[in-house]
């Protein structure tokens, strides 16, 4: 039998890593308190595509989809604002859904949570070869958590000429890893956890292969800017596993560990459905501050 501490710390980390990158609907405390930010509406013709974050289990696409019509509803708040929205899924076929009405798929695709982050990230960047193909389009993207690194592989991997890329909005992506991996790799839980949480351990050969060949990313869309979303929720086993501001999965330095152009740090939030694991604090697609801050950076 194991110890009561691997015991303790299986629970937490399977707990944890099976809600990275799914967003919650529930409301269970206040968050972010600063004022909400002014923007400005969308130039026509900008899309926006929205890509979600690790889902271990799912392979429908829907809960993942979920993330950005949950709690606040970022896809709507975009759509209102004038931006063509498009939302990724990656598990089961790959596709994107624009609010303009098409949908490109690629059926001969089907993601698991044991398909490599980079597989999935050029299914994301030829997708966007295929969508954009004349004239130049204004682009804009948000990516949460994993959803990050396989926007950053895209980038670094796909030119498109037809792309004006102006933001990119990482919301709490572990560029320099996160403890659970390290943890979970470390409690043997590959049937549970999948080869993706294993590619965001902390060094891993794809953070370090993201890190080499970040300068494709300013080579293929230069100007763009780098936008860090990143909470301050500090919970309890943040001690355990976490030196430094963090999210409950991600922490503020290895959000911030490839660098930034802006960085917003949201007090009280976390990522996922940790609220119903902790009793307090929302997750960043309950936060309407959080919200109007990404419709201000896009639209500045």
């Amino acid at each position: 039998m194991g110890s009561p501490l691997r015991k303790y710390s299986s629970l937490v980390i399977m707990v944890a890593l099976l809600f990275l990158g799914i967003s919650a609907p529930l409301y269970s405390g206040s968050g972010a308190s600063a004022a909400a930010p002014l923007y400005a509406p969308a130039s026509p013709n900008t899309y926006v595509i929205l890509v979600h974050g690790y889902s271990p289990g799912d392979t429908s696409g829907t809960p993942s989809s979920g993330t950005w019509t949950c709690g606040v509803n970022f896809e709507s708040q975009l759509i209102s604002a004038g931006y063509t929205v498009g939302v990724v899924s990656y598990y089961g076929e790959f596709t994107i859904t624009f609010s303009n009405g098409y949908t490109y798929t690629n059926s001969s695709f089907f993601g698991t949570a044991n398909t490599p982050i980079q597989n999935i990230g050029a299914q994301l960047g030829m997708a966007m070869s295929r969508v954009f193909t004349s004239g130049t389009t204004s682009l804009d993207i948000v990516a949460h958590s994993m959803g990050g690194l396989v926007t950053l592989y895209a980038l670094e991997h796909y030119y498109n000429p037809y792309i004006s890329l102006k933001n990119v909005i990482f919301i709490a992506s572990p560029f320099g890893g996160s403890p659970f991996a390290n943890v979970a790799q470390y409690l043997g839980l590959s049937g549970i956890v999948g080869y993706e949480a294993y590619q965001m351990v902390g060094g891993s050969s794809f953070l370090t292969g993201l890190q080499n060949n970040l300068g494709n990313a300013f080579s293929n869309y230069p100007g763009f800017v780098w936008t860090v979303f990143a909470g301050n929720y500090d919970p309890w086993w943040g001690y355990l596993f976490f030196n430094g501001a963090n999210d409950g999965v991600v922490s503020v330095n290895s959000a911030t560990y490839l660098g930034y152009n802006n960085l917003y740090v949201f007090p009280d939030l976390h990522t996922g459905f940790l609220d119903s694991f902790t009793w307090f604090g929302v997750s960043y697609f309950q936060d309407q501050n959080v919200a109007s801050t990404m419709l201000y950076v896009l639209g500045n």
